[in-house]
């Protein structure tokens, strides 16, 4: 008997192998804003009350330093005069010299004079390094801001007497959003370049309000380690953009293109390698993991069953990439289960359409 059976036919990826993975999207840098002396609040960037973006080295927090002015003030004051006394002592220390070496000034009058220069020079030393820690005082009032960024919530206002070390601000970097990705190692195996630290191509898509919108990625480092539980490898991908570069659909929410969201749940596609004669095919086609059963009707006057060898090359969910070298020609892959399949068996394909040509009365 002739076995029916269902077939698909067969076509070479020419695209990367798509590694797939999941994880929530996180800021590069996400940290607590606080100054190291205490102090009341006199001043708050607009970031900081506005929940926006400043850049790197703004003055995000003033605290009141009316008192470390003050003693800076009274430094350099003492700094001035100290330095106006010696400036006086090495005038008459050089006169001294001159008496002496006429012996006109005694031993002693030159020895006291000398010691009174040494006394205003470690005077005026000490003082110097008063006005260094009283500017270093100073600076403390102030917060900078240590990388560009976004404020993400603010616990301070105008007024607030904080103390050194208490939370002001929390602070991420917007411009620079990532995802961790938990990635097998057979998959990994398939990234080209992965821990050479190649900046391989991937892609992100998030839902938002019911849309899925893209964003351009790609790798940026690979965790040294493999997970203890899983024996995963932890893969981080960075967007290359924090605002979506469209909508599946081409159809955009009043609201424009959302940002990248902290703690968004997003689904990532890695490029793996472009394999060479290899073909994707459902997963249930692969027979013993390791056979394909194909549909031969290079015979015009009989259709048979041949079994050929594949080697499976990627996994992805019910679909799999397998290499066959070569393809037989006039072939297409039988995705119908068969209790007994033998190599050679007469098949008839259930797409293939039979005419029947009338015959005359």
């Amino acid at each position: 008997p002739v076995t029916l059976v269902e077939t698909i036919d067969l076509a070479a990826i020419a695209t990367p192998l798509p590694i797939r993975g999941e994880g929530f999207v996180q800021p590069f840098r996400i940290a607590n804003l606080a100054s190291q002396v205490g102090g009341q609040v006199i001043g708050l960037h607009p970031a900081i009350t506005e929940r926006g973006i400043f850049k790197q080295g703004d003055i995000l927090v003033r605290l009141d330093d009316s008192a470390e002015r003050a003693s800076l003030t009274q430094t350099i004051a003492n700094i001035e005069g100290t330095q106006a006394r010696l400036d006086l002592n090495s005038i008459l220390l050089q006169r001294t010299e001159s008496l002496r070496a006429r012996e006109i000034a005694s031993q002693a009058a030159l020895d006291q004079v000398r010691s009174k220069q040494a006394e205003l020079d470690a005077s005026l030393n000490s003082l110097k390094a008063g006005k260094k820690s009283a500017e270093v005082a100073l600076e403390r009032k102030i917060v900078v801001a240590p990388f560009d960024g976004a404020v993400l919530s603010k616990s301070v206002e105008i007024g607030t007497v904080v103390i050194g070390g208490q939370s002001i601000a929390e602070i991420f970097t917007q411009d620079r959003m990532e995802l961790d990705v938990a990635v097998r190692e057979a998959d990994a195996a398939l990234v080209p370049g992965l821990f050479a630290g190649a900046p391989t191509a991937a892609s992100v898509t998030v839902q938002f309000a019911g849309k899925t919108f893209l964003w351009a990625a790609h790798v940026s480092r690979v965790a040294p380690n493999l997970d203890v539980r899983t024996r995963t490898l932890t893969v981080t991908v960075e967007l290359d953009d924090g605002t979506a570069i469209g909508a599946q659909g081409g159809e955009i929410l009043a609201s424009g293109a959302p940002p990248a969201l902290i703690n968004s749940f997003a689904k990532v596609v890695i490029q793996g390698i472009r394999p060479e004669s290899t073909y994707p095919i459902p997963s249930t086609a692969l027979r013993g993991g390791k056979y394909l059963w194909l549909f031969d009707n290079s015979d015009p006057d009989a259709s048979i069953l041949s079994i050929i060898p594949a080697e499976l090359i990627h996994v992805d969910g019910e679909t799999s990439y397998v290499k066959i070298n070569p393809l037989p020609t006039q072939s297409r892959l039988i995705t119908t289960a068969l209790s007994t399949a033998q190599e050679g068996m007469q098949l008839r394909d259930v797409r293939d359409k039979v005419t029947t040509a009338p015959t005359a009365s």
